[in-house]
């Protein structure tokens, strides 16, 4: 069954072609233009007589019913010789039935992984040597500069898998999350935890709790959670504090603000003068997931 790390490589690819090309043609002197649109294609591939092959992603570029290329992105994680024997029969079958410079890059957060599967492949057909291109933690650019966080955040994400405890990547990193619009900071802050390393998530964890805006990822709705327990205990002990009252209120318009939620003075008048504490955690988690701001007043 694919893994975390898996799945968030794989969506990160499918969501980013333009990264993960950049990424090859640093790599490999290779006919790609990282430039071009990416349209992604059914990921079907058969080479009659054998089975029907999938592939993790496959895009091509150019017109639909002429295309000048076929990408494929292959996400491994550990040494597999009967994946490593899949990949010339993606590029052979792809490019029997499309007739165009077929590339495939097999991405692996594990550096040896990614060497196992660097080495040419060799195939039965005379003359015919599959030469993957792959992307480990070695091919991933170290991003410290907002800017380039800003421009690129799928590769800032990478970035933080690859060298999360550089000097200045992870700040560098939520820096530039805040710089974006509210749904794509919580899309690569998502990508960048599910990636990492365990120490690296508990790095952007500590990041996370301590920056103005939240990102909702497994960690912040364990934390928020864990607040609302350690909030009944609070309030079975000191009662109904105004301070509490008050922070839970700014919390909830601090989430519809980083989502992006109108709030008119309306809903944020019965926000600030609500003093039931319980209400106010209800409205706090559906904050969260709100599609509009007075919608939370429905949970």
């Amino acid at each position: 069954m694919p893994s975390q790390r898996h799945d968030a490589a794989k969506d990160l690819a499918a969501d980013s072609p333009q990264t993960i090309a950049r990424l090859v043609h640093m790599k490999a002197a290779v006919e790609i233009r990282p430039d071009a649109p990416f349209r992604p294609e059914k990921n079907e591939v058969n080479d009659r007589p054998s089975r029907d092959l999938f592939p993790d992603i496959v895009f091509s570029q150019g017109f639909p019913s002429n295309p000048t290329g076929i990408f494929v992105v292959e996400v491994q994680h550990e040494k597999d010789e009967g994946k490593r024997r899949q990949i010339p029969r993606y590029a052979a079958a792809l490019w029997l039935f499309h007739r165009c410079t077929t590339i495939v890059a097999v991405f692996s957060p594990d550096q040896a992984a990614a060497e196992y599967y660097s080495e040419p492949i060799a195939t039965e057909l005379p003359g015919y040597t599959c030469p993957p291109v792959a992307i480990g933690p070695k091919d991933i650019p170290v991003v410290n500069d907002v800017d380039t966080a800003v421009a690129d955040p799928a590769l800032a994400a990478l970035s933080v898998m690859a060298h999360g405890a550089a000097p200045g990547v992870l700040d560098t990193f939520m820096d530039g999350l805040t710089r974006l619009e509210p749904d794509d900071s919580s899309k690569y802050y998502e990508y960048a935890y599910r990636l990492a390393s365990q120490q690296v998530k508990t790095n952007l964890e500590a990041a996370m709790s301590s920056s103005a805006w939240p990102v909702y990822s497994p960690f912040a709705k364990e934390h928020f959670s864990r607040g609302r327990e350690e909030g009944h205990e609070e309030g079975r002990e000191e009662g109904r504090e105004e301070g509490v009252i008050e922070e839970r209120a700014s919390a909830i318009l601090d989430i519809l603000h980083a989502r992006g939620k109108a709030v008119d003075d309306g809903i944020r008048a019965r926000i600030t003068g609500c003093t039931d504490g319980e209400k106010l955690r209800t409205w706090l988690f559906a904050a969260a997931t709100a599609d509009k701001a007075e919608d939370i007043f429905d949970a």
